[in-house]
């Protein structure tokens, strides 16, 4: 008889999060089928245990991920087992890759991910924010496919300077390709696990030590995962360009700090200034970075000669304020978004007060947009309230003009689209609680909803776009057709 594997704990921060693999796991592995089937609670019904999840041996390597175990054909739980490399993958393009500095700066973006058969993540205590993170990623194809193609491409060992990039590899390689929609699975989902990879690798992260152990904000868990690998790369790309680049002692102007003149409106010079120049071009900015382009205008002439000077900002995802009784739909929002901003007690350079005014447009759209509802605001006389209306939203996402820059750079936005991918919902009236769950499209079409344990088919988007009583849209993705 196999050995049950003990209880354990991981901590992040002041969270201590139980992973039990033969009691949690099974318990609510068996809740999610009686749900599914339909059973009641008085009833009797023999259930199969649900299967339970070994500890896993840590993999020598990324690439020791592609060649199944041995045993995968006799025992579903040994199938994700370590495994040895015997040759390089080769990489899409014909070329094999040796590290992964070489992959960050030669990887382009891809919408190839193979199609996997959706299974639960178990809520290990409140964590449901980062359970729908996860999920929403994995079905982010652009992301998912960035992933699959490192794990194919470097042949390097596990190490600590990339932990988040290694859980996240690790997780996607739990799911098996499968394109069969759900509901004609014949033989049902695998049991739902515990993302421990992920668990393990925020803790060598000091920026997670901000989670406090209740109900945290979904947005706020992404925004560290994502800028977390960002910053994995970043390092990796700058080591290995300052062992191999010629110190010269000199910088392009435009990556310290200088400005540069731009024709903007009417053929009027724009002074443009990048406020983040040290940013690094990775994979993850290549999926989601974008950049706004914030223009100040007055009356005359700015400090630096010119009558517009616009600084460009780069983001992941957009910030919406949907708080203003104006805005009912996403399009209100992106309109509020740029609406011009008139900047109150302005000084010109002689001394003088001026009526300056500041608006911000889309420079730069990255091919998964990101839409963070901004469902939380503060009132002086109440505090943190959450905003429960409705936001309508549209399965395909046109932009338009008035939300572009008016630059040669943002032709080719003017007639793209963007079709809804993944929806994030937050439960509850309160920012400190409240329950997160998830619609998902997979590659073919079909929406899922997950919640935790739970997946359930859904008939059609208008499913997903639908108002709901129980739960209010959060964060929306966005992917550009192609």
């Amino acid at each position: 008889m196999e050995a049950l594997a003990p209880s354990r704990s991981v901590k992040i921060g002041s969270i201590d999060i139980a992973i039990d693999h033969n009691c949690q796991v099974q318990a609510q592995y068996k809740e999610y089928r009686r749900r599914k089937t339909g059973e009641q609670d008085d009833e009797v019904v023999e259930e199969p245990a649900a299967p339970q999840t070994p500890v896993k041996a840590k993999p020598v390597s990324w690439a020791a991920l592609l060649r199944p175990s041995p045993a995968a054909a006799a025992a579903a739980a040994n199938k994700k087992a370590n495994e040895i490399v015997s040759s390089q993958a080769a990489a899409a393009d014909g070329r094999k890759f040796t590290t992964l500095e070489d992959v960050l700066e030669n990887w382009q973006v891809e919408f190839s991910a193979p199609a996997v058969q959706p299974r639960g993540l178990v809520n290990s205590g409140n964590m449901c924010f980062m359970n729908v993170v996860l999920q929403a990623l994995l079905y982010c194809e652009p992301f998912c496919s960035m992933l699959r193609h490192i794990k194919k491409s470097v042949v390097f060992s596990f190490n600590s300077n990339t932990p988040l990039l290694e859980a996240l590899i690790r997780f996607v390689h739990e799911f098996r390709a499968d394109r069969t929609p759900l509901e004609q699975l014949e033989t049902g989902l695998e049991s739902p696990f515990v993302p421990e990879d992920v668990y393990e690798a925020l803790q060598k992260k000091n920026v997670f030590q901000t989670l406090r152990g209740q109900q945290e904000d979904a947005q706020e868990f992404m925004s560290y995962l994502v800028d977390g690998i960002h910053e994995e790369m970043v390092s990796v790309l700058q080591a290995h360009r300052a062992r191999t680049a010629p110190a010269t002692g000199t910088e392009d102007s435009a990556e310290n700090g200088a400005g540069w003149l731009e024709v903007g409106p009417n053929n009027r010079a724009v002074n443009m200034c990048d406020v983040h120049s040290e940013a690094v071009r990775t994979p993850i900015t290549q999926i989601f970075g974008g950049a706004l382009q914030s223009t100040l205008t007055v009356p005359g002439v700015t400090s630096d000669g010119t009558p517009r000077r616009s600084n460009r900002e780069p983001f992941q995802w957009l910030a919406l304020d949907v708080s203003s009784d104006s805005v009912s739909t996403i399009g209100d929002a992106l309109d509020e978004l740029v609406a011009p901003e008139t900047i109150e007690g302005y000084m010109t350079v002689q001394g003088q007060p001026a009526t300056a005014t500041k608006q911000m447009v889309l420079e730069r759209v990255p091919p998964v947009l990101v839409l963070h509802l901004k469902r939380f605001v503060f009132c002086a006389d109440e505090g943190v309230k959450k905003v429960h209306k409705f936001i309508e939203y549209p399965a395909e996402l046109a932009l338009a003009p008035a939300w572009l820059a008016r630059s040669s750079g943002t032709a080719r936005y003017r007639n793209a689209r963007f079709r809804l991918t993944g929806v994030i919902y937050h439960h509850g009236s309160h920012a400190s609680g409240g329950h997160y769950t998830c619609d998902i499209q997979r590659p073919g079409g079909e929406w899922l909803q997950f919640d935790d344990v739970d997946i359930e088919s859904l008939e059609s988007v208008d499913a997903v776009l639908k108002e709901k009583s129980d739960r209010t849209a959060y964060i929306l993705f966005y992917t550009i057709c192609r």
